[in-house]
């Protein structure tokens, strides 16, 4: 995704080891590319027919929309990120050219960063209706696609040196997809990225849920809110709040490998080989678990999976069998009169 994007551990590792461990990472991807998309397909299958929802609320109309942007970030990631870093672990070098070298590595961090803000956004927006419920935000379509546009440029901000210093090079005959920033340039690209893309959006959704909290569970009633109110701005906290500290749990260890990596022949070792592999399974984990929280803590999500499943098809199945067993129950009486 970063530097880790095609180095492989030329010491470290035996021959036989290094096999074992590509076999097991290969796989661990394999099972994250299955369960997720699965996953996020029938997240969306639920989200978007939610967003056309009639009796949704204000504040339901504003999330909606950032949550499918979310779950649409998480599938790019999959269908692209995931099998392109299945590869890279099974081949030797970089096998997919120059054109994948640069979209792989910029478009992951765009990713990340665009599922962050839309975290940041969703944590702002609950802010409001929990401290400022009598407060009206504009919730035209034309309303949300701005915030979910934006969230999507910002991603693509941070990540335009990446768009710009990636390339392919040869190296004793293989090819590698590396950053040539200059090292100083990087290590300076990195703490802005860590003081100012991350960092304050992080504190102010620390201050936010805090907030919220004390306001929900500390004070216990707020004056505006009725108790139906109460209770379905602490299950949509709850699930906020659950979804941002599993994403910068999941994260933070991927971004320590980045940050403590100051050159590419640090990645030809084993354990750095081992830590960056492990890392990107655990952040790519993370979008696998993104659905699982929904359908855990949102009685929306919930619901609209119960009216999924049951289709039409299944319906007619279950009066058929229900028709035969009562043809069969009327047999068994007539038989024993």
């Amino acid at each position: 995704m970063t530097a880790n994007s095609s180095a492989g551990p030329s010491s470290g590792l035996g021959d036989l080891s290094l096999l074992q461990s590509r076999r097991l990472f290969a796989s661990l991807y394999c099972l994250i590319f299955l369960l997720g998309i699965p996953g996020t397909l029938l997240l969306l299958l639920v989200l978007i027919p939610d967003l056309l929802r009639p009796g949704a609320s204000h504040v339901s109309r504003l999330t909606g929309p950032l949550l499918v942007n979310i779950a649409l970030l998480d599938l790019l990631l999959f269908l692209y990120n995931v099998p392109v870093t299945l590869g890279n672990v099974l081949f030797q070098g970089w096998p997919w050219g120059y054109v994948v070298c640069v979209t792989y590595n910029s478009l992951s961090l765009t990713i990340v960063f665009a599922d962050f803000y839309s975290l940041l956004a969703v944590s702002l927006l609950r802010y409001v209706a929990v401290l400022r419920p009598t407060c009206t935000l504009a919730a035209s379509p034309r309303h949300s696609a701005g915030v979910c546009v934006s969230t999507w440029a910002l991603g693509s901000l941070v990540s335009v040196p990446l768009w710009i210093h990636y390339a392919t090079v040869q190296v004793e005959g293989e090819t590698y997809c590396v950053n040539q920033m200059p090292r100083q340039q990087l290590a300076l690209y990195y703490r802005l990225l860590g003081g100012a893309a991350f960092l304050p959006p992080m504190l102010l959704m620390i201050l936010c849920y805090a907030r919220i909290v004390c306001a929900l569970w500390v004070r216990r009633a707020l004056a505006s809110h009725t108790a139906s109110s109460l209770q379905s701005n602490r299950r949509a906290t709850v699930m906020a709040l659950v979804t941002v500290v599993t994403f910068v749990a999941m994260w933070v260890p991927y971004w320590l490998v980045v940050f403590l990596t100051k050159d590419d022949e640090l990645l030809r070792t084993g354990p750095m080989y081992l830590a960056s592999n492990l890392s990107t399974l655990l952040a790519y984990a993370n979008r696998c678990i993104n659905p699982l929280i929904s359908f855990s803590f949102s009685s929306h999500c919930q619901a609209g999976l119960r009216k999924l499943l049951r289709r039409p098809g299944c319906r007619a199945h279950r009066c058929s069998m229900g028709r035969l067993r009562e043809a069969a129950g009327g047999r068994g009486e007539h038989s024993r009169h």
